[in-house]
C-alpha cells in the first residue's frame, strides 16, 4: 500500500466524533471512544482499566511486541472561534479539521490503520487524562514497568523525533497579611507581599531560563482595607536537566517567599541526576538513528515521555502536527504529516525493537 491516507481517515473519523474533552471527563468504559477503539482493533486483546474520574488506561496488544506506542486520546475543551464542527472530521484539499486531529487522535488513527495493514505484533497504550494536569493514567500504569525495548509517545512533533523537552511545575502560593483600615498605612498587606514576591522572583537568574510565569493573583476585599490574604498561581517550565526543586529552592530563599504548595509536577526530559532517565533517552536516540528517523530540536512543551524515561523505559516523542495547531480553534493535521507518520510508525513496527 503506497498511500494509506484513506484508511487513516476512516478510522480517525469515529475517534473525532467520540467527544473526550477534558474537562468534563465524561469518558466511560462503554462509551463511543472505547467502541471506536474496539471496532478498529478486532484482533487485539484490549484491557480497559477504569481508575475513576474519566481516567481510562486502554492497553491494546497483539502478539508479543517489544515496542509500545502511547497516545492520549482525550482533548482540551472546545476553544472559541471554531468555524468547523469540532466533533466531526472535516476534510479539505490538504488537511483534516477536528478537535484532537493534531493533539493526538491523528496519531491514534495512524496506528489503527497501520494495524489493519500488517499482522506484525503491536501494542498501543491509550489514556484519557493527559490534558487533565495530573497524568494519573500513565503514573498508575508505570507502577509496573512494562517489559519493552522502546516506548514511542505521540505528541505534535512535526513528524520529528524529539529527545528533549522542558518539565512543568504549577504552584499555589498563599500570603497572609493583617486586616486593617487602609488609612493606618503601616499594616502588612498580603497583596503587597504577593506583588513584591513576583517582582523579586522575576529578577532571579532562574526566571527566564525556566520560563517562570505568574498566571493568577487574587486577594483582599476593597481599596480602603489592608489585605489579610492573597493567593497566587504560578508555574514554570524547567529546562532539560533541571529539577523543579532547583527552582523552588531559589524562590523559597527570597525574603518575600510565601507558603508554596505544588499542584502538578512533570519532570523534564531527560531529567535526573542518577542517570536513569538520561540512559533511557540515549538508548531511544540510538534506536531512532538506526532507523534513520529525523531528529528535531528540543521542544518547550511537556509530554508524558518524561514519565516513561524516569521509569527507565527507552523513550522518544514522535507524532503528526505542530504544537502551534494544538489547543486552538479549527485544530487540524495535514494529510502529508499523517502519511509521513504512518511510514515512520511502520518502520518502527517492522523493526520491533531490533
Amino acid at each position: 500500500m503506497t498511500n494509506p491516507l484513506d484508511s487513516i481517515l476512516d478510522v480517525l473519523r469515529p475517534l473525532i466524533e467520540a467527544e473526550s474533552c477534558n474537562p468534563p471527563r465524561r469518558v466511560t468504559t462503554d462509551g463511543p471512544l472505547i467502541k471506536a477503539i474496539r471496532s478498529a482493533l478486532p484482533d487485539f486483546t484490549i484491557d480497559v482499566r477504569d481508575i475513576d474520574e474519566g481516567c481510562l488506561i486502554i492497553d491494546c496488544v497483539r502478539g508479543a511486541p517489544r515496542v509500545m506506542f502511547n497516545v492520549h486520546v482525550d482533548t482540551v475543551p472546545v476553544a472559541d472561534g471554531w468555524t468547523h464542527p469540532p466533533h466531526a472530521l472535516t476534510l479539505s484539499d490538504d488537511r483534516a479539521f477536528g478537535l484532537g486531529t493534531c493533539d493526538t487522535k491523528g496519531a491514534a488513527g495512524v496506528l489503527m490503520a497501520l494495524s489493519q495493514h500488517t499482522d506484525k505484533p503491536m501494542r498501543m497504550l491509550f489514556n484519557t487524562d493527559e490534558e487533565a494536569g495530573k497524568s494519573r493514567c500513565i503514573r498508575t500504569f508505570l507502577e509496573t514497568v512494562p517489559d519493552v525495548d522502546l516506548a514511542v509517545v505521540a505528541e505534535p512533533t512535526d513528524t520529528l523525533v524529539r529527545l528533549e523537552h522542558r518539565g512543568i511545575c504549577s504552584v499555589h502560593a498563599s500570603f497572609s497579611g493583617e486586616s486593617a483600615h487602609a488609612s493606618e498605612g503601616a499594616r502588612r498587606s498580603a497583596v503587597h507581599d504577593a506583588a513584591k514576591f513576583i517582582t523579586d522572583a522575576l529578577g532571579t537568574g532562574i526566571a527566564a531560563e525556566n520560563r517562570l510565569n505568574f498566571g493568577r493573583i487574587e486577594g483582599g476585599v476593597k481599596p480602603n482595607m489592608v489585605a489579610a490574604h492573597a493567593d497566587l498561581l504560578f508555574g514554570f517550565r524547567t529546562a532539560p536537566g533541571y529539577a523543579h526543586t532547583d527552582v523552588l529552592d531559589v524562590l523559597a530563599a527570597l525574603d518575600t517567599s510565601p507558603e508554596m504548595t505544588t499542584r502538578f509536577v512533570g519532570p523534564s526530559f531527560p531529567s535526573d541526576a542518577d542517570g536513569i532517565s538520561s540512559q533511557a533517552v540515549a538508548a531511544a536516540a540510538r534506536y531512532a538513528k538506526k532507523l534513520d528517523l529525523p531528529i528535531g530540536d528540543p521542544v518547550a512543551f511537556w509530554t508524558e515521555a518524561s514519565l516513561f524515561a524516569a521509569a527507565g523505559v527507552p523513550t522518544f516523542v514522535l507524532g503528526a502536527g505542530s504544537i502551534t495547531q494544538a489547543h486552538n480553534a479549527d485544530e487540524f493535521v495535514t494529510y502529508e504529516q499523517l502519511t509521513t507518520l504512518y511510514h515512520q510508525y511502520q518502520d518502527i513496527v517492522n523493526s520491533d525493537g531490533q
